[in-house]
Protein backbone atom coordinates (compact mmCIF):
# COMPACT_ATOMS: atom_id res chain seq x y z
CA UNK A 1 0.00 0.00 0.00
CA UNK A 2 1.25 3.45 -0.80
CA UNK A 3 -0.30 6.90 -0.87
CA UNK A 4 -0.45 9.84 1.47
CA UNK A 5 1.68 8.15 4.11
CA UNK A 6 4.68 7.79 1.80
CA UNK A 7 6.50 4.46 1.70
CA UNK A 8 4.69 1.16 1.50
CA UNK A 9 3.91 -0.26 4.93
CA UNK A 10 5.75 -3.52 5.44
CA UNK A 11 4.58 -4.21 8.99
CA UNK A 12 2.04 -6.98 9.32
CA UNK A 13 -0.47 -7.13 12.15
CA UNK A 14 0.73 -8.99 15.20
CA UNK A 15 -1.22 -7.68 18.16
CA UNK A 16 -3.48 -4.69 18.18
CA UNK A 17 -3.77 -2.11 20.89
CA UNK A 18 -6.91 -0.07 20.38
CA UNK A 19 -7.20 3.44 21.81
CA UNK A 20 -9.43 3.83 24.82
CA UNK A 21 -8.25 0.72 26.60
CA UNK A 22 -7.23 1.96 30.05
CA UNK A 23 -4.13 -0.24 30.14
CA UNK A 24 -1.50 2.18 31.32
CA UNK A 25 -1.18 2.71 35.05
CA UNK A 26 2.15 4.00 36.29
CA UNK A 27 4.39 1.76 34.24
CA UNK A 28 4.74 0.43 30.74
CA UNK A 29 6.39 -2.35 28.79
CA UNK A 30 9.09 -1.20 26.38
CA UNK A 31 8.97 -2.20 22.71
CA UNK A 32 12.16 -4.29 22.31
CA UNK A 33 14.72 -1.71 23.38
CA UNK A 34 17.98 -2.75 25.02
CA UNK A 35 19.89 -0.90 27.69
CA UNK A 36 22.67 -0.34 25.17
CA UNK A 37 20.28 1.24 22.67
CA UNK A 38 18.78 3.50 25.31
CA UNK A 39 22.26 4.62 26.41
CA UNK A 40 23.55 5.18 22.89
CA UNK A 41 20.45 7.00 21.67
CA UNK A 42 20.38 9.38 24.65
CA UNK A 43 24.13 9.72 25.25
CA UNK A 44 23.64 8.37 28.77
CA UNK A 45 26.50 7.51 31.09
CA UNK A 46 25.89 3.96 32.33
CA UNK A 47 26.73 2.72 35.82
CA UNK A 48 26.05 -0.70 37.32
CA UNK A 49 24.06 -2.30 34.45
CA UNK A 50 25.50 -5.80 34.08
CA UNK A 51 24.08 -6.78 30.67
CA UNK A 52 23.65 -3.91 28.24
CA UNK A 53 22.23 -6.27 25.59
CA UNK A 54 19.26 -7.24 27.76
CA UNK A 55 15.90 -5.74 26.86
CA UNK A 56 14.26 -3.27 29.17
CA UNK A 57 11.13 -4.86 30.60
CA UNK A 58 9.04 -1.82 31.48
CA UNK A 59 9.31 1.93 31.88
CA UNK A 60 7.75 3.57 34.91
CA UNK A 61 7.68 6.98 36.54
CA UNK A 62 6.33 5.54 39.80
CA UNK A 63 8.89 3.73 41.97
CA UNK A 64 6.06 1.80 43.67
CA UNK A 65 5.45 -0.12 40.44
CA UNK A 66 9.11 -0.75 39.61
CA UNK A 67 10.38 -4.31 39.32
CA UNK A 68 13.34 -6.32 38.14
CA UNK A 69 14.47 -5.30 34.65
CA UNK A 70 12.45 -2.08 34.70
CA UNK A 71 13.61 1.45 34.03
CA UNK A 72 12.49 3.96 36.65
CA UNK A 73 12.48 7.47 35.19
CA UNK A 74 13.22 9.93 38.00
CA UNK A 75 11.34 13.07 36.94
CA UNK A 76 11.34 16.38 38.79
CA UNK A 77 7.99 17.34 40.30
CA UNK A 78 6.43 20.47 41.71
CA UNK A 79 6.83 19.19 45.28
CA UNK A 80 9.30 16.30 45.20
CA UNK A 81 11.95 15.01 42.81
CA UNK A 82 12.02 11.47 41.49
CA UNK A 83 15.61 11.21 42.75
CA UNK A 84 14.13 10.77 46.23
CA UNK A 85 12.64 7.42 45.20
CA UNK A 86 15.60 5.89 43.37
CA UNK A 87 16.50 3.79 46.41
CA UNK A 88 13.02 2.27 46.42
CA UNK A 89 13.35 1.44 42.72
CA UNK A 90 16.74 -0.17 43.27
CA UNK A 91 15.39 -2.35 46.05
CA UNK A 92 12.80 -3.63 43.56
CA UNK A 93 15.52 -4.51 41.07
CA UNK A 94 15.07 -1.58 38.67
CA UNK A 95 17.60 0.68 36.97
CA UNK A 96 17.12 4.43 37.43
CA UNK A 97 17.25 7.09 34.72
CA UNK A 98 18.57 10.13 36.54
CA UNK A 99 19.96 13.59 35.94
CA UNK A 100 23.73 13.98 35.61
CA UNK A 101 23.96 15.66 38.99
CA UNK A 102 22.42 12.73 40.88
CA UNK A 103 24.51 11.70 43.91
CA UNK A 104 26.29 8.36 43.46
CA UNK A 105 24.61 5.93 45.82
CA UNK A 106 26.12 2.84 44.20
CA UNK A 107 23.10 1.42 42.36
CA UNK A 108 22.49 0.96 38.60
CA UNK A 109 21.77 4.21 36.78
CA UNK A 110 21.70 5.84 33.38
CA UNK A 111 22.74 9.49 33.71
CA UNK A 112 21.40 12.06 31.25
CA UNK A 113 20.92 15.82 31.15
CA UNK A 114 17.13 15.43 31.29
CA UNK A 115 15.28 12.13 31.90
CA UNK A 116 12.12 13.64 30.37
CA UNK A 117 13.90 14.64 27.17
CA UNK A 118 15.60 11.25 27.07
CA UNK A 119 12.21 9.49 26.94
CA UNK A 120 11.22 11.59 23.93
CA UNK A 121 14.55 10.97 22.24
CA UNK A 122 14.14 7.21 22.52
CA UNK A 123 10.61 7.30 21.13
CA UNK A 124 11.71 9.41 18.15
CA UNK A 125 14.65 7.14 17.40
CA UNK A 126 12.45 4.04 17.57
CA UNK A 127 9.78 5.61 15.36
CA UNK A 128 12.37 6.57 12.76
CA UNK A 129 14.30 3.29 12.80
CA UNK A 130 11.19 1.10 12.64
CA UNK A 131 9.24 3.33 10.21
CA UNK A 132 6.30 3.61 12.58
CA UNK A 133 3.57 5.71 10.98
CA UNK A 134 2.23 8.41 13.30
CA UNK A 135 -1.24 9.94 13.22
CA UNK A 136 -1.24 13.10 15.33
CA UNK A 137 -4.59 14.38 16.62
CA UNK A 138 -5.37 17.72 18.20
CA UNK A 139 -8.31 20.10 18.59
CA UNK A 140 -10.14 22.02 21.26
CA UNK A 141 -12.90 19.40 21.55
CA UNK A 142 -13.12 15.76 20.50
CA UNK A 143 -9.46 14.84 20.12
CA UNK A 144 -9.63 11.92 22.56
CA UNK A 145 -12.69 10.54 20.76
CA UNK A 146 -11.08 10.94 17.34
CA UNK A 147 -7.88 9.30 18.57
CA UNK A 148 -9.79 6.26 19.80
CA UNK A 149 -11.90 6.04 16.64
CA UNK A 150 -8.84 6.25 14.38
CA UNK A 151 -7.08 3.55 16.40
CA UNK A 152 -10.14 1.31 16.11
CA UNK A 153 -10.21 1.75 12.33
CA UNK A 154 -6.48 1.21 11.77
CA UNK A 155 -6.37 -1.79 14.11
CA UNK A 156 -8.63 -3.74 11.74
CA UNK A 157 -5.67 -3.99 9.33
CA UNK A 158 -2.46 -2.93 11.07
CA UNK A 159 -0.75 -3.41 14.40
CA UNK A 160 -1.82 -0.18 16.11
CA UNK A 161 -1.03 1.57 19.36
CA UNK A 162 -2.37 4.84 20.71
CA UNK A 163 -1.93 7.24 23.57
CA UNK A 164 -3.77 5.94 26.60
CA UNK A 165 -6.75 7.91 27.90
CA UNK A 166 -5.73 11.58 27.60
CA UNK A 167 -1.99 10.96 28.04
CA UNK A 168 -1.30 13.72 25.51
CA UNK A 169 1.79 15.41 26.96
CA UNK A 170 5.57 15.16 26.77
CA UNK A 171 5.34 12.57 29.55
CA UNK A 172 2.16 10.78 28.47
CA UNK A 173 3.04 10.20 24.82
CA UNK A 174 6.31 8.33 25.56
CA UNK A 175 4.71 6.29 28.35
CA UNK A 176 1.85 5.33 26.02
CA UNK A 177 4.29 4.41 23.27
CA UNK A 178 6.33 2.19 25.58
CA UNK A 179 3.06 0.53 26.61
CA UNK A 180 2.63 -1.03 23.17
CA UNK A 181 3.51 -4.69 22.75
CA UNK A 182 5.22 -6.19 19.73
CA UNK A 183 5.89 -4.39 16.47
CA UNK A 184 3.77 -1.30 15.80
CA UNK A 185 2.85 -0.12 12.31
CA UNK A 186 0.76 2.86 13.43
CA UNK A 187 0.85 5.02 16.53
CA UNK A 188 -2.08 7.40 17.08
CA UNK A 189 -0.89 10.28 19.24
CA UNK A 190 -3.29 12.68 20.89
CA UNK A 191 -1.46 16.00 21.22
CA UNK A 192 -2.68 18.39 23.89
CA UNK A 193 -1.51 21.86 24.73
CA UNK A 194 -1.96 24.62 27.24
CA UNK A 195 0.77 26.93 25.98
CA UNK A 196 2.29 27.89 22.65
CA UNK A 197 5.11 25.57 21.61
CA UNK A 198 3.82 22.43 23.34
CA UNK A 199 2.46 20.74 20.24
CA UNK A 200 5.63 21.61 18.33
CA UNK A 201 7.64 19.74 20.95
CA UNK A 202 5.28 16.76 20.75
CA UNK A 203 5.71 16.57 16.97
CA UNK A 204 9.47 16.40 17.54
CA UNK A 205 8.89 13.22 19.56
CA UNK A 206 6.30 11.66 17.24
CA UNK A 207 6.36 13.51 13.88
CA UNK A 208 2.99 12.97 12.20
CA UNK A 209 2.58 11.30 8.84
CA UNK A 210 -0.99 12.50 9.13
CA UNK A 211 -2.21 15.42 11.25
CA UNK A 212 -5.85 15.72 12.31
CA UNK A 213 -7.41 18.92 13.70
CA UNK A 214 -10.98 18.58 14.92
CA UNK A 215 -11.81 22.20 15.74
CA UNK A 216 -10.50 25.38 17.32
CA UNK A 217 -12.47 26.80 20.23
CA UNK A 218 -12.19 28.64 23.53
CA UNK A 219 -10.57 25.88 25.59
CA UNK A 220 -7.39 27.28 27.21
CA UNK A 221 -8.37 30.91 26.70
CA UNK A 222 -7.13 31.45 30.24
CA UNK A 223 -3.54 30.60 29.29
CA UNK A 224 -3.42 31.65 25.63
CA UNK A 225 -5.59 34.73 25.76
CA UNK A 226 -7.32 34.68 22.37
CA UNK A 227 -8.73 32.38 19.71
CA UNK A 228 -6.04 33.58 17.31
CA UNK A 229 -3.38 32.42 19.76
CA UNK A 230 -5.15 29.07 20.22
CA UNK A 231 -5.33 28.66 16.44
CA UNK A 232 -1.61 29.38 16.08
CA UNK A 233 -0.80 26.86 18.81
CA UNK A 234 -2.95 24.16 17.17
CA UNK A 235 -1.35 24.84 13.78
CA UNK A 236 1.98 23.61 15.16
CA UNK A 237 0.84 20.06 14.39
CA UNK A 238 0.76 20.96 10.68
CA UNK A 239 4.22 22.49 10.81
CA UNK A 240 5.44 19.24 12.37
CA UNK A 241 4.23 17.06 9.50
CA UNK A 242 6.78 14.84 7.79
CA UNK A 243 7.67 15.95 4.24
CA UNK A 244 5.25 13.47 2.65
CA UNK A 245 2.62 13.92 5.33
CA UNK A 246 -1.03 14.87 4.92
CA UNK A 247 -3.59 16.83 6.89
CA UNK A 248 -7.11 15.59 7.72
CA UNK A 249 -9.11 18.66 8.68
CA UNK A 250 -12.63 19.66 9.66
CA UNK A 251 -13.92 21.82 6.81
CA UNK A 252 -16.88 23.06 8.86
CA UNK A 253 -14.67 24.91 11.36
CA UNK A 254 -13.67 28.28 9.82
CA UNK A 255 -10.37 28.50 11.67
CA UNK A 256 -9.40 24.95 10.76
CA UNK A 257 -10.41 25.62 7.16
CA UNK A 258 -8.17 28.69 7.11
CA UNK A 259 -5.22 26.64 8.35
CA UNK A 260 -5.84 24.02 5.68
CA UNK A 261 -6.12 26.54 2.89
CA UNK A 262 -2.88 28.14 4.08
CA UNK A 263 -0.94 24.87 4.25
CA UNK A 264 1.68 24.51 1.52
CA UNK A 265 3.58 21.42 0.44
CA UNK A 266 1.20 18.86 1.98
CA UNK A 267 -1.97 17.19 0.84
CA UNK A 268 -5.13 18.35 2.65
CA UNK A 269 -8.15 16.05 3.02
CA UNK A 270 -11.44 17.46 4.31
CA UNK A 271 -14.26 15.99 6.37
CA UNK A 272 -17.42 17.48 7.84
CA UNK A 273 -21.13 17.98 7.20
CA UNK A 274 -20.61 20.05 4.05
CA UNK A 275 -21.49 18.03 0.92
CA UNK A 276 -18.76 17.21 -1.56
CA UNK A 277 -15.86 16.75 0.87
CA UNK A 278 -13.53 13.76 0.85
CA UNK A 279 -15.83 12.32 3.54
CA UNK A 280 -19.13 14.04 4.33
CA UNK A 281 -21.65 13.36 7.09
CA UNK A 282 -25.05 12.90 5.48
CA UNK A 283 -27.08 11.86 8.50
CA UNK A 284 -26.74 11.28 12.24
CA UNK A 285 -29.50 9.98 14.46
CA UNK A 286 -29.39 9.19 18.17
CA UNK A 287 -30.76 5.86 19.41
CA UNK A 288 -30.95 4.58 22.97
CA UNK A 289 -27.55 2.88 23.05
CA UNK A 290 -26.10 3.85 19.68
CA UNK A 291 -25.79 6.64 17.16
CA UNK A 292 -26.60 5.89 13.53
CA UNK A 293 -24.32 7.75 11.11
CA UNK A 294 -24.31 7.87 7.33
CA UNK A 295 -21.15 9.00 5.55
CA UNK A 296 -20.56 9.79 1.88
CA UNK A 297 -17.22 8.63 0.48
CA UNK A 298 -16.17 7.67 -3.03
CA UNK A 299 -19.64 8.56 -4.38
CA UNK A 300 -21.31 6.04 -2.10
CA UNK A 301 -23.15 6.11 1.23
CA UNK A 302 -21.77 4.11 4.15
CA UNK A 303 -23.92 3.39 7.24
CA UNK A 304 -22.37 3.01 10.70
CA UNK A 305 -23.98 2.04 14.01
CA UNK A 306 -21.63 3.61 16.54
CA UNK A 307 -21.96 2.26 20.11
CA UNK A 308 -21.46 5.77 21.56
CA UNK A 309 -24.13 8.37 22.31
CA UNK A 310 -24.25 11.69 20.52
CA UNK A 311 -24.81 13.00 17.01
CA UNK A 312 -21.77 15.21 17.64
CA UNK A 313 -19.68 12.03 17.22
CA UNK A 314 -20.57 11.96 13.50
CA UNK A 315 -17.81 14.41 12.56
CA UNK A 316 -15.31 12.46 14.67
CA UNK A 317 -16.33 9.24 12.91
CA UNK A 318 -15.88 10.98 9.54
CA UNK A 319 -12.34 11.97 10.50
CA UNK A 320 -11.45 8.43 11.55
CA UNK A 321 -13.03 6.93 8.45
CA UNK A 322 -11.05 9.33 6.24
CA UNK A 323 -7.76 8.45 7.93
CA UNK A 324 -8.57 4.79 7.42
CA UNK A 325 -9.32 5.26 3.73
CA UNK A 326 -6.04 7.12 3.25
CA UNK A 327 -4.20 4.27 4.99
CA UNK A 328 -5.69 1.62 2.72
CA UNK A 329 -8.23 0.18 5.14
CA UNK A 330 -11.26 -1.22 3.30
CA UNK A 331 -14.51 0.65 4.08
CA UNK A 332 -16.09 -2.52 5.41
CA UNK A 333 -13.14 -3.05 7.76
CA UNK A 334 -13.33 0.54 8.97
CA UNK A 335 -17.03 0.19 9.72
CA UNK A 336 -16.41 -3.03 11.63
CA UNK A 337 -13.83 -1.26 13.77
CA UNK A 338 -16.15 1.66 14.46
CA UNK A 339 -19.14 -0.54 15.29
CA UNK A 340 -17.20 -2.71 17.74
CA UNK A 341 -15.22 0.04 19.50
CA UNK A 342 -15.34 -0.11 23.28
CA UNK A 343 -16.51 2.72 25.47
CA UNK A 344 -14.53 4.43 28.18
CA UNK A 345 -14.92 7.21 30.70
CA UNK A 346 -14.28 9.96 28.14
CA UNK A 347 -17.65 9.18 26.55
CA UNK A 348 -21.21 9.80 27.74
CA UNK A 349 -22.04 6.77 29.85
CA UNK A 350 -25.56 5.68 30.69
CA UNK A 351 -26.22 4.33 34.21
CA UNK A 352 -29.42 2.92 35.59
CA UNK A 353 -29.73 4.20 39.16
CA UNK A 354 -32.93 2.70 40.48
CA UNK A 355 -35.70 4.41 38.53
CA UNK A 356 -33.31 7.07 37.17
CA UNK A 357 -31.33 7.21 33.94
CA UNK A 358 -28.02 8.95 34.59
CA UNK A 359 -25.92 10.23 31.69
CA UNK A 360 -22.43 10.70 33.10
CA UNK A 361 -20.10 12.97 31.13
CA UNK A 362 -17.62 14.34 33.67
CA UNK A 363 -14.37 13.60 31.83
CA UNK A 364 -13.88 17.21 30.77
CA UNK A 365 -15.90 20.12 29.44
CA UNK A 366 -15.95 23.10 27.13
CA UNK A 367 -18.90 25.19 25.94
CA UNK A 368 -19.02 23.10 22.75
CA UNK A 369 -18.95 19.72 24.52
CA UNK A 370 -21.61 20.83 27.00
CA UNK A 371 -23.87 21.82 24.12
CA UNK A 372 -23.30 18.38 22.55
CA UNK A 373 -24.16 16.65 25.83
CA UNK A 374 -27.30 18.79 26.20
CA UNK A 375 -28.38 17.65 22.74
CA UNK A 376 -28.17 14.06 23.96
CA UNK A 377 -30.22 14.97 27.04
CA UNK A 378 -32.83 16.73 24.91
CA UNK A 379 -33.38 13.56 22.88
CA UNK A 380 -34.28 11.47 25.95
CA UNK A 381 -37.77 10.52 27.06
CA UNK A 382 -38.85 11.60 30.54
CA UNK A 383 -38.17 14.68 32.63
CA UNK A 384 -34.73 15.98 31.76
CA UNK A 385 -32.51 17.17 34.62
CA UNK A 386 -29.23 18.93 33.79
CA UNK A 387 -26.59 18.92 36.54
CA UNK A 388 -23.89 21.28 35.27
CA UNK A 389 -20.68 22.33 36.98
CA UNK A 390 -18.00 24.91 36.31
CA UNK A 391 -16.21 24.99 32.95
CA UNK A 392 -12.58 25.86 33.66
CA UNK A 393 -9.83 27.69 31.74
CA UNK A 394 -12.08 30.19 29.95
CA UNK A 395 -10.22 33.25 31.17
CA UNK A 396 -11.83 36.63 30.57
CA UNK A 397 -14.70 34.97 28.65
CA UNK A 398 -15.71 32.92 31.66
CA UNK A 399 -18.95 34.72 32.56
CA UNK A 400 -20.11 35.26 28.98
CA UNK A 401 -19.60 31.62 28.02
CA UNK A 402 -21.32 30.24 31.09
CA UNK A 403 -24.28 32.53 30.37
CA UNK A 404 -24.33 31.24 26.80
CA UNK A 405 -24.44 27.69 28.15
CA UNK A 406 -27.37 28.74 30.35
CA UNK A 407 -29.31 30.03 27.36
CA UNK A 408 -28.72 26.73 25.52
CA UNK A 409 -29.66 24.72 28.60
CA UNK A 410 -33.01 26.47 28.96
CA UNK A 411 -34.27 24.90 25.73
CA UNK A 412 -32.91 21.41 26.38
CA UNK A 413 -33.67 20.65 30.04
CA UNK A 414 -36.69 20.71 32.33
CA UNK A 415 -34.79 21.17 35.62
CA UNK A 416 -31.30 22.60 36.20
CA UNK A 417 -28.92 22.11 39.12
CA UNK A 418 -25.59 23.92 38.96
CA UNK A 419 -22.46 23.28 41.01
CA UNK A 420 -19.80 25.93 41.58
CA UNK A 421 -19.30 29.68 41.43
CA UNK A 422 -18.85 29.88 37.66
CA UNK A 423 -21.88 27.68 36.96
CA UNK A 424 -23.97 30.19 38.90
CA UNK A 425 -24.08 32.22 35.68
CA UNK A 426 -25.75 29.22 33.99
CA UNK A 427 -28.32 29.17 36.79
CA UNK A 428 -29.06 32.87 36.43
CA UNK A 429 -29.85 32.44 32.73
CA UNK A 430 -32.06 29.38 33.15
CA UNK A 431 -33.91 30.92 36.11
CA UNK A 432 -34.53 34.06 34.08
CA UNK A 433 -36.29 31.84 31.55
CA UNK A 434 -38.50 30.41 34.30
CA UNK A 435 -36.88 27.00 34.35
CA UNK A 436 -36.82 25.30 37.78
CA UNK A 437 -33.23 26.02 38.82
CA UNK A 438 -31.09 25.25 41.88
CA UNK A 439 -27.69 26.91 42.25
CA UNK A 440 -25.29 25.13 44.65
CA UNK A 441 -21.69 25.71 45.62
CA UNK A 442 -20.63 22.16 46.49
CA UNK A 443 -21.33 18.58 45.47
CA UNK A 444 -22.83 17.92 48.90
CA UNK A 445 -25.31 20.77 48.45
CA UNK A 446 -26.19 19.48 44.99
CA UNK A 447 -26.83 15.97 46.31
CA UNK A 448 -29.12 17.37 48.99
CA UNK A 449 -31.13 19.18 46.30
CA UNK A 450 -31.23 16.18 43.96
CA UNK A 451 -32.41 13.70 46.58
CA UNK A 452 -35.35 16.00 47.31
CA UNK A 453 -36.10 16.99 43.71
CA UNK A 454 -35.62 13.91 41.50
CA UNK A 455 -38.64 11.80 40.53
CA UNK A 456 -38.92 8.24 39.24
CA UNK A 457 -38.24 8.15 35.50
CA UNK A 458 -36.08 11.28 35.41
CA UNK A 459 -33.09 11.43 33.05
CA UNK A 460 -30.11 13.17 34.68
CA UNK A 461 -27.17 14.59 32.73
CA UNK A 462 -24.02 15.21 34.81
CA UNK A 463 -21.47 17.41 33.03
CA UNK A 464 -18.57 19.67 34.10
CA UNK A 465 -14.84 20.11 33.77
CA UNK A 466 -12.94 17.20 35.26
CA UNK A 467 -11.50 19.45 37.96
CA UNK A 468 -14.98 19.81 39.49
CA UNK A 469 -14.97 16.05 40.21
CA UNK A 470 -18.66 15.48 39.49
CA UNK A 471 -17.94 11.76 39.30
CA UNK A 472 -18.25 11.95 43.10
CA UNK A 473 -21.80 13.21 42.65
CA UNK A 474 -22.65 10.25 40.41
CA UNK A 475 -21.20 7.80 42.93
CA UNK A 476 -23.31 9.39 45.68
CA UNK A 477 -26.43 9.13 43.51
CA UNK A 478 -25.66 5.44 43.04
CA UNK A 479 -25.26 4.97 46.78
CA UNK A 480 -28.60 6.71 47.33
CA UNK A 481 -30.29 4.46 44.77
CA UNK A 482 -32.74 6.98 43.34
CA UNK A 483 -36.29 8.01 44.26
CA UNK A 484 -38.94 5.41 45.01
Amino acid sequence: MSGVFGQELIHQPSATVVGGQERLTAGARVISITWREWAEWTGATVQGVSNLNAHIHRVTIDSRTAGSGDLFVALPGSRVHGHQFVGEAWRAGAVALVENGFADWGGPVLRVASPLDAMGTVVRRYVDDHEVRVVGVTGSVGKTSIKELIAAVLATKYSTAATVSNYNTKIGIPLSFFDASGEVAYFVAEMGMRFAGEIRRLTEITPPDVAVISNIGPSHLETLGSLDAISAAKSEILHGLRPEGAAVLNFDDPRVRYLGNSLKGHRVMWYGETPGLHVSVEQAQLEREHTRIRLRWDQRAWDIRLPWLGVHQAANVAAAFLVGMAAGVAPEQAIEGLETISGNRSRIRRHQVGTLEVLEDDYNASPVSIEAALAVLAAQAGRRVAVLGDVLELGAEEEAMHRRIGIKTASRADVVVTVGSRAQYIAEETAARELPTYSTKTIEEAIAVLTKTLRPGDVVLVKASHGVALERLVRQLEEWGGPR
